[in-house]
């Protein structure tokens, strides 16, 4: 990671506001955008920055726009550090980037900005729920989640809704659906590091020992939020570069999980680009029958089709495979769903994530009793397979897993 020390600035502004441009400099910076030229030079032409989505690109991608457009690349890494270890969301806040370039790149697209609508916290287990809002008024949720050992893990949301129509989540029934940008994505990390920050959540030896919002960013991350992944396949890639970058956010791919219903056709280009990520396989039934029933994909995609993705990839001890595997009472919790169960995670050395379904209002699904679940759990482990069973946090505020459903809870920013 970088060790260069960033140059002095002013206290990062309140959430709400540190992301909008905005103010009398910040307007001006439109005016003219052109460099320029050495002395007995022709004066070069406007920069031309429109429609650039600053925010999404990774480091290398950045450069490129930049020497394409005749500029040294170090003003991209200048822009690069402000954005991904700052966390400035304003260019008048970069004045190691001349006025003139900061007026060429006031007319790229909009920076990404999530506002905080609301964060309640679980009085269950200390989960909060950010309800975001993106610049064209949707609305996205994430986790934050403490584990043991005073580690937190941040549930990333990768689409506003979903098109997957898994019928035991929530977050199907959403009527907008879109990709969320690579920016977007950073974004909700890049919130929560402010956030942590201004509550005094910091710690060193990140990016160099620098002091900021960087130094408070959660130990892990796991793409299991809003949306399929996979969907939106390239968004999600330039966010691992950017969120993977030593220059950047500096988070381990070892410390980083994708989950998918199952593309298998994206899980050869997801190893290729990002081979040390984690992937979970939200699974959640062992025959095609009833997996067709809950989750449409598996129609196009059968189970044998996806293990044959994996069992594709290079073997990696560690690189870990998890079966995340809803329980829902009298549906997929049988002591032959058990078995087949077992089965699979054996022969792909994966472990398994044994979720009690989480109930949510008009959900046609209920939960299995504590004995039953108990019991899966141990016919699964002494068929020799690894299991756990993990109670979702967050389940009084609408936050745990299958339940982010873009609602509003009922506790207030501040």
């Amino acid at each position: 990671m970088s060790t260069d020390s960033p140059r002095p600035q002013a206290s990062e502004p309140p959430i709400a506001e540190a992301h909008v441009m905005g103010g009398e400099e910040a307007t001006d910076l439109r005016a003219s955008p052109s460099l320029p030229a050495p002395e007995g030079a022709a004066p070069s032409a406007p920069l031309d920055f429109r429609g650039v989505d600053l925010g999404s690109l990774p480091r290398a991608a950045l450069r490129a726009r930049f020497v394409e457009r005749g500029l040294p690349p170090f003003r991209a890494e200048q822009l690069y550090r402000g954005l991904h270890v700052r966390m400035t969301r304003q260019l008048d806040e970069l004045p190691e980037l001349p006025l003139s370039l900061r007026q060429a790149l006031a007319i790229a697209s909009p920076l990404p900005r999530l506002e905080v609508v609301q964060a309640p916290v679980s009085a269950l287990d200390g989960a909060r729920k950010l309800v975001l809002q993106t610049r064209s008024l949707e609305v996205i949720e994430a986790v934050l989640m403490p584990m043991p050992g005073g580690w937190t893990t941040l549930c990333l949301s990768s689409q506003v809704g979903c098109k997957m129509g898994c019928d035991f989540c929530a977050t199907a029934r959403l009527p907008v659906r879109r990709n969320l940008s690579a920016g977007e994505i950073v974004e909700q990390v890049a919130v929560v590091c402010r956030l942590r920050a201004e509550e005094g959540h910091v710690r060193g030896g990140v990016s160099g020992g620098v002091a900021g919002p960087l130094a408070a960013r959660p130990q892990n991350l796991v793409f299991m939020g809003m949306g399929e992944p996979l969907d939106n396949f390239d968004a999600v890639c330039d966010a691992l570069d950017i969120l993977t970058d030593p220059k950047g956010y500096g988070f381990s791919p070892r410390r980083i999980t994708v989950s998918t219903v199952g593309l298998a056709k994206r899980i050869a280009g997801l190893h290729a680009r990002h081979p040390h990520v984690h992937l979970a396989w939200s699974l959640t039934a062992t025959t095609d029958a009833t997996r067709e029933r809950l989750m449409p994909v598996n129609r196009g995609v059968p189970i044998a089709k996806m293990v044959e993705a994996l069992q594709a990839l290079p073997r990696d001890p560690q690189r870990k495979l998890t079966f995340e595997y809803a329980l829902l009472a009298g549906v997929n919790d049988g002591d032959d769903d058990a078995d087949r169960l077992a089965a699979m995670a054996i022969d792909l050395g994966a472990h398994i994530n044994a979720i009690p379904f989480n109930v949510w209002p008009g959900a046609p699904y209920e939960r299995p009793t504590r004995a039953r679940v108990a019991a899966f759990a141990a016919r699964v482990a002494h068929a020799g397979a690894g299991i756990s069973l993990r109670e979702s946090r967050g389940q009084d505020i609408g936050a745990a897993c299958g339940q982010l459903a873009g609602q509003a809870a009922a506790q207030p920013v501040g």
